[in-house]
């Protein structure tokens, strides 16, 4: 995955939780053997070795300097931090727009509105993907007395 710069900078950490960022902490402290406060070249290759990969000098130039934002040439507490909370965002807006391409493709509208009707959602899980979970007792939960889900209502059954 190529980070994007621009998009790291604005990155905001306060979206991690205090429990995520006490974990990045635990594996930032993992990584920076020296304790100088930054993870440098030979740090990150020992760690990339340990976990069976052999970077070439290129490559781990070109893996600190995706993330540096200091320019210092190695990666500090606070890039690692940005990291984490960019990577967790990208794979939140991933799942976001899946959930809405689903949304649509089961009967609603690209902005959200309309709804998905629930028998053909049980349909599809059930025949399609040939999954045994109980739908039906999951979409009453979110929507009782309903027989369409709208999109935020098909959004919690997905995420849940």
């Amino acid at each position: 995955m190529s980070i994007n710069m621009e998009d790291l900078k604005k990155v905001n950490v306060d979206t991690l939780t205090a429990k995520e960022k006490q974990k990045c902490y635990e594996a930032f402290v993992a990584f920076d053997k020296n304790v100088s406060g930054y993870i440098e070249k030979d740090e990150l290759r020992a760690v990339l070795e340990e976990m069976g990969q052999k970077p070439t000098e290129e490559e781990l130039i070109k893996m600190i300097n995706e993330v540096d934002l200091s320019g210092r040439g190695a990666i500090s507490k606070e890039d690692f931090l940005k990291i984490i909370a960019y990577h967790k965002m990208i794979l939140q807006t991933s799942d976001e727009e899946d959930i809405k391409l689903a949304f649509i493709a089961l009967g609603g509208n690209e902005d959200k509105s309309g709804s998905v009707d629930r028998q053909k959602l049980i349909n599809v899980i059930q025949n399609e993907f040939n999954l045994s979970i109980d739908l039906n007792r999951l979409i009453k939960e979110l929507s009782p007395n309903q027989n369409e889900l709208k999109y935020e209502d098909f959004r919690n059954l997905l995420q849940n």
